[in-house]
């Protein structure tokens, strides 16, 4: 606090001079820290680069493939008009029916059964809506091995017979369980990612077109006999 001067006066009071070794500490303190929130700013933007690099070398691989492919991003993986579908056949969890194009419904192959047109329409529908997210070739990124595409048993399968012949087939693989991507086997043989919600509601369809179109229910595998014991008294 201020002191009395000669006058009677306050004078204020002399500063404490400061130690040169706390100067020092602080110093070395402060330069400390800032070498450390460096070295964290530094390695955060080599971590940023690296990402970078990756998502960008994945776009031009990607774009490699699908240009060597022929199939274009966003464009459509079933390229057809609903009126050239002369026959659909499904097949999923053990279960098949082919119906086939009679006037203007669609009836059951074989026995004629009427099947209600809003089922197949709804699968020609969901089928015309899937979009190519990216085109992996027909081997896939993995040289032929289908399984990690959940493409070496497909969950799902399509095949549409056409006016004037041929058939266009469809194959529904496994998720990427990451960026809701599904990947499938287009009608051109190609390995590709759709988006899941896109692949599920084909699915949907392809399970109602089974249960209108009256498939029969998946043959139930033999129970193996049970092997004979020798009694023991």
């Amino acid at each position: 606090m201020p002191r009395p001067g000669v006058a009677g006066k306050w004078a204020p009071r002399a500063a404490r001079p400061v130690a040169p070794l706390a100067t020092a500490r602080a110093l070395w303190h402060v330069a400390r820290v800032s070498r450390r929130a460096l070295l964290l700013l530094a390695l955060a933007l080599a971590v940023l680069a690296g990402a970078i690099a990756l998502i960008a070398t994945t776009g031009v691989r990607l774009r490699g493939r699908e240009r060597a492919a022929g199939g274009t991003r966003g464009g459509a993986v079933v390229d057809l008009a609903p009126g050239q579908v002369t026959a659909i056949e499904v097949a999923a969890g053990g279960r098949a029916v082919r119906v086939i194009r009679r006037g203007g419904g669609w009836a059951r192959a074989g026995d004629g059964a009427a099947v209600d047109p809003a089922a197949a329409a709804e699968l020609l529908e969901a089928m015309g809506a899937l979009r190519r997210r990216a085109t992996l070739g027909p081997s896939g990124e993995r040289g032929g091995v289908f399984d990690p595409y959940g493409l070496e048993t497909p969950r799902a399968r399509v095949a549409l017979g056409l006016e004037g012949g041929g058939t266009a087939r469809l194959e529904l693989g496994g998720g990427t369980g990451a960026d809701g991507a599904a990947f499938v086997r287009a009608p051109d043989g190609q390995v590709v990612a759709v988006a899941d919600d896109a692949a599920a509601r084909v699915e949907a369809a392809i399970g109602r077109l089974l249960v209108l179109g009256g498939a029969p229910p998946p043959a139930q595998a033999p129970t193996p006999a049970a092997e004979p014991r020798p009694f023991r008294g």
